[in-house]
C-alpha cells in the first residue's frame, strides 16, 4: 500500500507541476483549481504513504535516507502550499516542486526500509528528526526566496527587463518570505540540535561529539544564526543577504546527504545497500 501511495503522490505531483505552467506563463494571478487539486491529492496519498509506514512500526517513519526524503518532499509540499495562500506567488511552485517531484521520485524507486534498533523509538529522537527536517524545509523556502530575490534585483537593473520580471514577486515580498522562512526555520533546528545531543549523551557509548555529521550540523546551525542576527540588526539585506541564504542551504544538503555518508555514527550508509 505504501507503494501505491507513493506512485499516485509522484503522478499527482507531475501532473501538478504541468498543470501551473500555464498559470505562469499567462501570468494569471492565481493557479488553476486542477492545479490546486493535483498538487492536494498528492499531498494527500503522500501523508498516505508516511501513515502507512509509521502504522506498521509504530513511530515517525524517518530512519534511513529515502523515507527522510521522502518525509521532507511532503513538508516542502506544505510549505508551498502555505506560503501560496499567504503571498499568492504563482511562480512559487515552478523553484519549489521539481525538488519534491525529484525526491518523491528517488523515494518510490526503492521500497522503504527502517532500521530494527529500538533505539529509532525515543522520544528525544522523534523529536530531533521531526525538527530537524521542519528547520530544513524553512530553510528551503528562504533559499528560493533568495534565488527568486536575486532574479528579481537583475532585471530590475535591466534596461530591458525579461519575460521573467513580470512573473516574479516584488523584492518587499520576497524579502519578508525570506525573513519568515528563515525565523520559521532556525527555531525548529535549534530544537533538533539540542535534542539531537541529548539523545546522543543517553544514548552512544564514547567520544561521539566529533562525528562528521555533527559537526556540520553545528556549522550550518552557526550559519543561519549569522543570517538571523545580521538580519535583526540591519546589516545585511538585499544581495548580501540573499548570497547567505544560498550558502546556508548548500550546507544544509551538505549535512542532510553528502555529510551523512562519512559518519559513522547516524549516517546512512546501511541503507544504500542493495
Amino acid at each position: 500500500m505504501h507503494d501505491v501511495f507513493m506512485w499516485l503522490a509522484l503522478g499527482l505531483y507531475g501532473l501538478g507541476i504541468l498543470l501551473l505552467i500555464p498559470s505562469v506563463v499567462h501570468r494569471r494571478p492565481s493557479l488553476s483549481p486542477a492545479a490546486l487539486g493535483a498538487l492536494g491529492l498528492g499531498l494527500l496519498a503522500h501523508a498516505g504513504a508516511i501513515a502507512v509506514v509509521a502504522a506498521r512500526i509504530h513511530r515517525l517513519p524517518v530512519t534511513d535516507v529515502r523515507s527522510a526524503l521522502s518525509f521532507y518532499a511532503f513538508l516542502v509540499t506544505l510549505a508551498f502550499f502555505l506560503a501560496y495562500l499567504r503571498y499568492r506567488i504563482t511562480s512559487l511552485g515552478l523553484f519549489m516542486l521539481p525538488l519534491v517531484f525529484l525526491l518523491t521520485l528517488i523515494a518510490a524507486l526503492h521500497a522503504e526500509h527502517s532500521f530494527d534498533s529500538s533505539a529509532f523509538r525515543g522520544g528525544w529522537l522523534l523529536i530531533h528528526i521531526g525538527s530537524t527536517i521542519l528547520g530544513y524545509t524553512g530553510f528551503f523556502l528562504t533559499f528560493v526566496a533568495a534565488v527568486m530575490y536575486l532574479m528579481q534585483e537583475k532585471e530590475l537593473k535591466s534596461k530591458k527587463p525579461r519575460a521573467i520580471y513580470y512573473r516574479l514577486p516584488s523584492l518587499e515580498v520576497l524579502d519578508e518570505l525570506y525573513y519568515r522562512s528563515l525565523v520559521f526555520g532556525l527555531p525548529f533546528l535549534s530544537v533538533g540540535m539540542v535534542t539531537g545531543f541529548v539523545w546522543a549523551t543517553r544514548t552512544w557509548k564514547g567520544p561521539w561529539e566529533l562525528d562528521p555529521k555533527i559537526l556540520a550540523s553545528l556549522v550550518t546551525w552557526l550559519i543561519y544564526l549569522v543570517l538571523f542576527s545580521t538580519r535583526v540588526s540591519g546589516g545585511w539585506r538585499g544581495r548580501r543577504a540573499a548570497y547567505g541564504a544560498i550558502f546556508g542551504f548548500a550546507a544544509v544538503m551538505v549535512t542532510f546527504l553528502g555529510i551523512s555518508l562519512l559518519s559513522g555514527q547516524h549516517g546512512y550508509i546501511p541503507t544504500l545497500k542493495p
